[in-house]
């Protein structure tokens, strides 16, 4: 693998983002890798539990790489990428397993929408998130706009949507992108401790809640997703969405 690393505890996987120079930015391949080792774990059986990290200081995932999104020479091609984040998105949200994010740093976008996906969000106390898409002249993904929807409400998700501002990683405890907010220190026994509470449950038992729990969000995400796909690759294509990419990559 090129973007990702697995390290394997007993029943525990421990998925590591591993792009650390491009702050854990998704790519094609990345995200091709991606939904290839979840469809992998999800038939493990020596894997209860999957855990996800990002490698380096302060960042657990910046999203999707901006460098990538200024490459699209057709609009097939901005398509084929947001077909592609949403299939990992979505592969994700299904996993059958539970899923701890160990948010080790800043998640903004797209890497938030990852984080998003999984069933608990445990973020270090230095952290922030933020959604700066349409700073950009770009959306997020439908999946990750639902998703954060769904945790914290239609007003509070328009608030940080439409504003692109970063929040602090208490107020994003306050109100509710995150279950807990720990030292940096701590970040790993927090997480072993929520993975240790969750498998005191059948397999079973975890998988049919997931499962239950997630139905009707994945109804939701599934009717507007190619609506998504079609305004992300009419957005690409706009004079507009490349000159404050542009814009933005010179800072």
């Amino acid at each position: 693998m090129e973007y990702l690393s697995l390290k394997q505890q007993n029943i525990i996987t421990t998925l590591t983002l591993n792009r650390p120079q491009k702050r854990n930015a998704f790519n094609l391949t990345f995200l091709k890798e991606l939904q290839d080792i979840l469809k992998e774990l999800s038939g493990d059986n020596c894997n209860r539990l999957l855990i996800i990290t990002g490698a380096g200081e302060n960042v657990f995932s910046s999203g999707v790489d901006l460098n990538e999104m200024i490459k699209f020479n057709t609009i097939n091609e901005a398509r084929e990428f947001a077909v592609q984040l949403e299939n990992t998105m979505m592969e994700l949200l299904r996993f059958p397993k539970p899923v701890i994010a160990a948010m080790n740093g800043h998640a903004l976008g797209g890497g938030y929408g990852l984080a998003a996906s999984a069933d608990i969000r445990i973020i270090t106390e230095e952290a922030k998130i933020g959604f700066p898409a349409v700073r950009l002249g770009a959306i997020l993904p439908i999946g990750c706009t639902l998703r954060i929807n769904a945790l914290i409400g239609a007003g509070k998700t328009k608030e940080l949507l439409l504003t692109g501002r970063l929040i602090e990683a208490q107020e994003a405890l306050e109100i509710g992108l995150v279950n807990k907010v720990v030292s940096k220190e701590h970040l790993l026994t927090e997480t072993m401790n929520y993975a240790n509470d969750i498998l005191s449950g059948s397999d079973e038992a975890l998988r049919l809640t997931k499962e239950l729990t997630n139905q009707q969000l994945l109804v939701e995400i599934s009717q507007y997703t190619l609506n998504f796909q079609e305004s992300f690759a009419y957005l690409a294509y706009t004079d507009e969405w490349q000159n404050r990419i542009k814009k933005f990559l010179m800072k």
